[in-house]
């Protein structure tokens, strides 16, 4: 008897399973997950509020141009009295939270920031609906589970190709929580996700400058888009996401399966393999190779005369993620491991004050970076996404000593989270310059957010006006 060819999923059906998933479940989040997550929610509000001091956020004020009175369908710019329609506000309020580079991250499934795109939309949204806290933190988890689960379906290949996966699944994301917030039914969830999908975009060759966030940005705002449209019956194609010509196929991922849809939050991998909150503003594939160094440097002072060379095995990717090793910006410095490495020797730390032009250029960083190299090393632990973050830090002295040290995890990661005193010393590090007194207050608040009746309050200390909801005439 002939043997039965294995049929494909249906993708229609797949798209409408997933749709579903994301309204139906989106409520079930469970109290220790709501915990962590309001964890999230106050780093990326105080690494928002750092950014809106940026250059670049100003020269977006300008091109946007924020109302001073609100509308209906308009949100708060954080870091500003202004209002824009929601899509943009989102959009701006992403780049706040993305362009210095400390926002979390998740590096084993999606290898993407999952929070910049899903909070931002979540928290456009809760400014032009009724929404509580408890939905607020329900979209928001909603929209990085699933970035989470889509991850695998493309990784690593769509990243290692040069696609930016904030930009491209995080459109995906930001529809969904937008869409949670705004109350969507599953069929219309299904139509936001699919216009999501042809907003979606961006590409690792502008790491190192502004147009990363931009890119963050964008996926936040289409996102928001793609969900009031689908609200006001906008429609997209069946087969948009898995079908031959949808998402997943055609940035390179593999067909979904019944399984990798009927699986969302069950369970939450919010929880495991869960986000990673930095401890250091710059690309996480540096972090294990700078957590060993301050772990040295803890030990005893490490004099840059008696270094002759630093050596860094790393994953075989690393080298096209870190991609300036002659950095010469401060943005290109995040992306350089020399850099990094450099100025966190000289400093002892590595913080918001040490990414500036004039110290990339500094003649000290620059000679200490010429003996800072990495090494690919293809034997190191891979993640579920098949890249390592792993790194072995080697040192070699002039007098011909040698010093290692291996890390598999970064500090800030799920096994090795950063205790709420140092989240809270971050926070206060952050925002503390805009916010002056009124830190510690907002810190606290955004940690209770899942309580507050009315979301959009939890964020009244980045705005320069308290929320006050725009009624229709």
């Amino acid at each position: 008897m002939p043997r039965k060819r294995a049929t494909s999923p249906d993708p229609v059906h797949l798209e409408n399973l997933l749709a579903t998933a994301v309204v139906e479940r989106s409520a079930d989040v469970p109290a220790d997950i709501r915990n962590l997550a309001s964890e999230h929610i106050a780093d990326f509000a105080g690494v928002a509020a750092a950014g809106a001091r940026s250059g670049a956020f100003a020269q977006l004020l300008r091109y946007l141009r924020p109302r001073r009175e609100p509308e209906p369908g308009f949100a708060r710019v954080w870091g500003e009295e202004g209002f824009l329609p929601a899509r943009d506000a989102a959009f701006l309020n992403a780049v706040a939270g993305h362009i210095d580079d400390f926002d979390d991250d998740e590096a084993e499934l999606s290898f993407a920031h999952p929070t910049v795109t899903a909070l931002s939309a979540a928290a456009a949204a809760a400014d032009i609906v009724p929404a509580s806290g408890a939905r607020l933190v329900e979209a928001y988890v909603a929209g990085v589970e699933l970035i989470m689960r889509l991850g695998p379906l493309l990784n690593p290949s769509h990243y290692t190709r040069g696609f930016h996966a904030t930009a491209t699944l995080g459109a995906l994301g930001a529809a969904a929580a937008a869409g949670v917030v705004l109350n969507l039914d599953a069929r219309a969830m299904r139509h936001a996700l699919g216009m999501a999908a042809s907003l979606a975009g961006g590409l690792r060759s502008n790491f190192g400058s502004d147009t990363k966030a931009l890119q963050s940005g964008n996926a936040a705002r289409g996102g928001v888009m793609a969900a009031e449209l689908a609200r006001d019956g906008v429609s997209s194609s069946e087969g948009s996401l898995f079908g031959p010509l949808g998402f997943v196929t055609v940035f390179g991922g593999v067909p979904g399966s019944e399984e990798s849809v009927v699986g969302f939050g069950r369970p939450w991998l919010f929880d495991r393999p869960g986000l990673t909150i930095k401890a250091y503003p710059c690309c996480t594939c540096t972090h294990t190779a700078l957590d060993s160094l301050f772990e040295l440097i803890a030990q005893g002072p490490l004099e840059p005369e008696s270094i002759r060379r630093i050596e860094v095995d790393v994953d075989e990717a690393a080298p096209r993620i870190l991609i300036h090793d002659a950095a010469r910006t401060a943005l290109e410095g995040k992306f350089s491991m020399p850099y990094c490495l450099a100025v966190g020797l000289l400093r002892g730390r590595l913080g918001l004050a040490e990414f500036s032009d004039g110290l990339v250029n500094d003649p000290a960083v620059r000679a200490l970076m010429a003996r800072i190299a990495m090494r690919p090393d293809p034997s190191l632990p891979k993640t579920g996404g098949g890249i390592s973050l792993a790194s072995r830090l080697r040192i070699t002295f002039t007098d011909g000593r040698i010093v290692e040290r291996y890390a598999e995890k970064p500090s800030g990661s799920r096994d090795h989270r950063l205790s709420r005193t140092r989240l809270r010393e971050k926070f206060v590090a952050n925002a503390g310059g805009p916010l002056g007194t009124a830190v510690a207050a907002l810190f606290d608040t955004l940690l209770g957010i899942n309580s507050l009746c009315e979301a959009a309050r939890g964020f009244d200390g980045l705005c320069g006006r308290p929320f006050v909801p725009a009624r229709a005439s």
